[in-house]
């Protein structure tokens, strides 16, 4: 596992899965009730809870990961905030001691190409590199994604109200991107990797600008 601090507030964990089913079982020794809802799963999907839980008991042992009404883990009052996110072979956490934060991980994937009119405005295809279009789409959609957890809430439209500001293509980078809804508007440093056919993002730190969100684009 490799653990990054971007910020004196903030971890991050990256962990390739390639532990086997069985020893991600015995290493997370599931309850009774888990186990029941494990054998459910498709397989992939067991291996993603596994890995991800694992990952976050390495980062607050002890703590019980809950979800409230909207879905949201956390590790309940008292212990760092977190994000997570899963993809192929890799968990990824994000864990702020002060403030809630948002992580992404997303395969490179031309399908992504196919519903970029679903999430990008036209602010966000200013960012668009063409040599490097699949990744710049993922970024985008990471970003927005990592914004959607660090709110937390559903009412939020991925291309009405949030927008990535210009980047440019490498292994590693760090860019801005905004939450403009009607009562609210955050700016946000957002950090990412590019690596073995993944894009992984995640927040930095906040920053707020107004309580009044900035025109829509």
């Amino acid at each position: 596992m490799e653990i990054i601090r971007p910020h004196p507030d903030l971890q991050i964990g990256i962990w390739k899965i390639a532990e086997t089913e069985a020893e991600l079982l015995q290493m997370y020794n599931p309850d009774e009730a888990e186990a029941g809802l494990l054998q459910n799963m498709p397989e992939a999907r067991r291996r993603h809870y596994l890995g991800s839980r694992l990952l976050a008991r390495g980062f607050a042992p002890g703590a019980l990961i809950t979800k409230d009404e909207n879905g949201k883990p956390g590790f309940g009052h008292g212990n760092p905030q977190m994000s997570w996110s899963h993809s192929g072979d890799y968990a990824v956490i994000a864990c702020n001691a002060k403030e809630s934060t948002g992580i992404d991980i997303e395969l490179v994937r031309d399908r992504i190409l196919r519903v970029m009119g679903k999430f990008c405005n036209q602010a966000d295809l200013q960012c668009i590199q063409e040599h490097h279009k699949t990744e710049s789409l993922l970024l985008i959609w990471a970003a927005k994604e990592s914004m959607y957890k660090w709110y937390g809430k559903k009412e939020v439209d991925f291309r009405k109200h949030m927008t990535c500001e210009p980047f440019t293509i490498g292994a590693e980078g760090r860019f801005h991107a905004s939450l403009h809804l009607p009562t609210l508007h955050r700016k946000f440093d957002m950090e990412y990797r590019i690596f073995e056919g993944y894009v992984l993002v995640w927040i930095v730190q906040e920053n707020p600008s107004s309580e009044t969100a900035a025109t829509t684009v």
